[in-house]
């Protein structure tokens, strides 16, 4: 990996030190070039000339082989749509729920893995269990296993929490759920493109990521994986002409039983064609190098936030345990004070509770500040972010 021309292909502005990946990351030069060469030729050529549209298509279908190849899937298991939170609603919504089913979470979700399932509590009458995660935000196998009962139907589990950074034992969860023969989703929206996914090894049913995040794609774009032997069980949530074919003989009509079963309407190819530049360049990077240098990167800033006077930092001590994402707060400094002045001197670093209410109940506070560097960054921004820090303290 050459930091150098990585540092080259960005398209920030002179001056920005962009530390917010966790909100979204900005994408490399290639994914952009992507984007717009695409948008020109439709200005150009127009979107539905038969060539172009022919090529458009086959185009995505090549997007849609290296998104199941980047999380060893098939192709046919391999659905997109716009994010995270849309895979997981079009799970929930999708399964053949009887009252008294039992899901399964986490205290450390977000919204976007917590509504869709008390939407059904509400409308369907399952019961959502929540597992509470231990001392430093992690997931104990022996704690999910205590909720697991005769009615548990799924289990859902945030692979990166985006409000504690860590990176949870999904393997085990995985393993638990098969023995039991419980479904398993596995959020993956903040660790897609940063972590080695392989949802063979994992034996998970679902898993559902953005493209946004650390992939650094385009914003509008997510995939869901769902394993090939319960497409045809999972209904989908939206039709039309993409994802059926009509009978008028029969009145009737028939949905494939592939990925592009959960998918409807005309596809966001600008969108899409920007994921696939995005693993492309992921590809390019080593998935395994892009996580040893994060790895690295969050250490260092971790070490870097400690010499800071009243610094706190949640989630797990050890830095193994944690990846990419550090919340923390300055002792009588509020967070959103923070954000500003590093804004006002062009550092991107984030403030809030993110939608994740009981991690701020935990640590008794109602708001954090996140700063999240990718591979791009260096430690001379990491410097320059603690340095305005102790400016405004």
């Amino acid at each position: 990996m050459n930091l150098d021309t990585i540092r080259n292909d960005l398209c920030l502005d002179p001056g920005i030190a962009y530390l917010d990946n966790a909100a979204a990351s900005v994408m490399p030069r290639q994914v952009l070039q992507a984007v717009t060469g695409y948008l020109e030729r439709t200005a150009t050529t127009g979107p539905y000339l038969p060539s172009f549209r022919r090529e458009t298509y086959a185009r995505l279908e090549e997007i849609r082989a290296s998104t199941a190849a980047f999380i060893a899937a098939s192709s046919e298991e391999i659905a997109f749509n716009k994010n995270g939170s849309e895979g997981i609603s079009l799970v929930a919504q999708g399964l053949d729920w009887q009252e008294g089913d039992e899901v399964i979470i986490t205290d450390f979700e977000m919204l976007s893995n917590l509504t869709p399932w008390l939407l059904l509590q509400q409308t369907r009458r399952i019961l959502v269990r929540t597992v509470v995660s231990n001392a430093q935000g992690l997931l104990e196998p022996l704690a999910l296993a205590a909720l697991m009962t005769p009615r548990t139907r799924l289990i859902s589990v945030t692979h990166l929490p985006n409000a504690t950074g860590a990176v949870q034992p999904i393997a085990a969860v995985c393993r638990l759920a098969q023995e039991r023969g419980i479904m398993s989703l596995i959020n993956a929206s903040q660790s897609f493109g940063l972590l080695p996914i392989d949802v063979r090894a994992l034996g998970c049913d679902f898993l559902v990521a953005c493209g946004r995040k650390a992939l650094r794609g385009p914003e509008g774009t997510g995939i869901l994986y769902v394993r090939a032997a319960l497409i045809p069980r999972l209904t989908p949530v939206l039709t039309g002409w993409w994802n059926s074919s009509f009978d008028p003989e029969r009145n009737s009509f028939t949905l494939p039983l592939t990925g592009k079963r959960f998918e409807a309407g005309c596809p966001i190819m600008p969108s899409m064609i920007g994921l696939g530049a995005a693993i492309d360049y992921a590809n390019q990077m080593g998935i395994d190098q892009i996580a040893c240098r994060v790895a690295r990167l969050t250490a260092y800033t971790i070490e870097r936030l400690l010499s800071i006077p009243g610094a706190q930092i949640y989630g797990p001590e050890s830095v193994h345990d944690r990846m990419l994402i550090i919340p923390f707060n300055i002792h009588g400094v509020d967070a959103d004070k923070i954000v500003q002045h590093l804004d006002a001197h062009g550092v991107i670093i984030e403030a809030g509770h993110f939608m994740a209410t009981p991690i701020m109940k935990r640590h008794q506070i109602s708001k954090m500040a996140r700063i999240s560097p990718h591979y791009f960054n260096t430690e001379a921004e990491i410097e320059r972010a603690v340095a305005l820090i102790r400016e405004l303290l």
